[in-house]
């Protein structure tokens, strides 16, 4: 734990927003605009300039802009009549050239890649998909939200994290009512077009270039940021918006937001003796495990572990079922460093439904596994385990090498031997895809005995 603590407190994210001046909202002539064949599109808080040719995604932009502003006011309890005379000017551009020439670009980051935002004013470079052009306004929204009612945004992790949470949404026009959702859990690909972040994170953990969580808070977006650091920052304000463990510590941090010199390296401090010593570990342990099995449609309330009292199997034997619905759990059994372990598992449980039959066909599984289907490189439905270290880090990332084995699970099936190199807590998970546990039913019965 002592390496944890130095690794936090003399690595963490030096910067932060600053409290500068932020340059005048741009006054656009509308005779010059339109030379330029740019138009306008206004809501009640957007007004929106482009030079791209009227469609149906594109023109709902200041309606779906419209629709998250109480949203923010929401989550970050802003009373929405202290929103009442804010109003936001956009720029949404095709032809770079065309703004440049008519002075409308930013004067403080001309260059900006894909968009930029001040407490007023924003800027976004038109996008492939439609779902994501929505996605980089709804960004750079909660960024100008921020900025404007909360005085700034945090660390690099926290700023680009939050704007990300709440970028990630679902458009529904027709709803009247509730128009938009935003903080979703993308539940497919093909739903989220080029938004891309739970493959980036996939690639990465195959890769063994996954970050630890020391590494996601010393992103610093003062610094040129690329599409792993918006995935990793997303990531860890999901989850910390999610847990229940962690939720209220997380919601906290936007409440006196530090803005000095060293404000990125205070707030991290902060946020950690927030959580506390304690809970950091169990942060840790469930990052790890979470970033080991991100999916669409990642299924937190099912795959978040419960840690329980470690005791020892010895001297004889002991037992314990596993839920076929849930994701990585704690067996507390703590296995002794270089002795020997027999696991034998049985049981039989539902694996899957097959809708695509009226009613829905059960798929029956054993600890074993069916071999119909494969995830992860392993059966479907087979029983796999893993081991967290007792004491220090279980660190992965560019911070340290991982202890813990979420990553690199072991097949143990109907039964294996477990030969821990460290003093170790057992998990164990039936392998499945983390946003498919719904359908699953019925437990293994997994018993130790020590060698």
């Amino acid at each position: 734990m002592r390496t944890l603590i130095f690794l936090f407190l003399n690595f963490v994210l030096l910067g932060g927003v600053t409290n500068g001046q932020l340059p005048p909202p741009h006054k656009s002539d509308r005779a010059a605009t339109e030379s330029q064949g740019i138009r306008e599109l206004r809501g009640k808080y957007l007004r929106l300039f482009t030079d791209l040719p009227s469609s149906e995604s594109i023109d709902e932009l200041p309606a779906a802009f419209d629709a998250a502003v109480p949203l923010w006011c929401q989550y970050f309890g802003v009373a929405e009549e202290k929103i009442a005379t804010w109003r936001v000017q956009a720029f949404l551009i095709g032809d770079r050239e065309k703004f440049a020439e008519l002075g409308l670009l930013p004067t403080d980051n001309r260059n900006f890649l894909n968009g930029f935002a001040h407490d007023r004013e924003l800027w976004l470079v038109e996008q492939p998909s439609d779902y994501y052009r929505r996605h980089l306004l709804l960004h750079e929204g909660t960024h100008a939200f921020m900025l404007a009612h909360l005085g700034g945004a945090g660390p690099g992790w926290h700023m680009e994290g939050l704007a990300e949470l709440l970028g990630t949404h679902r458009w529904h026009p027709e709803n009247k009512e509730q128009p938009l959702e935003l903080a979703v859990m993308p539940d497919a690909r093909k739903n989220f077009p080029m938004w891309g972040r739970i493959k980036l994170i996939n690639d990465a953990v195959k890769a063994d270039k996954s970050y630890g969580l020391v590494d996601v808070l010393r992103i610093d977006n003062r610094r040129p940021l690329d599409t792993q650091h918006y995935a990793w920052s997303w990531a860890l304000c999901w989850l910390l918006d999610n847990d229940v463990r962690f939720q209220k510590q997380f919601h906290a941090m936007r409440r006196g937001l530090d803005f000095a010199p060293d404000g990125g390296r205070r707030f991290n401090r902060r946020f950690y003796r927030g959580i506390g010593q304690r809970k950091w570990r169990d942060l840790e342990i469930q990052w790890l495990a979470m970033v080991s099995t991100m999916d669409y449609g990642y299924d937190h309330q099912r795959m978040r572990i419960d840690e329980v009292k470690t005791t020892s199997p010895e001297p004889s034997h002991a037992t314990i079922k596993v839920a076929s619905d849930r994701g990585w759990q704690s067996t507390g059994w703590q296995l002794a460093a270089g002795k020997k372990y027999q696991l034998e598992a049985t049981g039989r449980y539902r694996i899957a439904l097959d809708r695509s039959t009226e009613p829905p066909t059960p798929w029956p599984c054993e600890p074993g596994g069916i071999t119909l289907e494969y995830h992860e490189g392993q059966p479907l439905g087979r029983l796999l385990a893993a081991l967290v270290p007792v004491e220090g880090s279980v660190a992965v990332g560019k911070s340290g090498t991982e202890r813990a084995t979420f990553t690199r699970p072991l097949a143990v099936g109907l039964g294996g031997l477990l030969e821990p190199e460290s003093d170790s807590v057992l998990y164990l998970r039936i392998n499945d895809h983390a946003g498919r546990l719904v359908d699953n039913e019925g437990n293994a019965t997994v018993t130790i005995s020590p060698k």
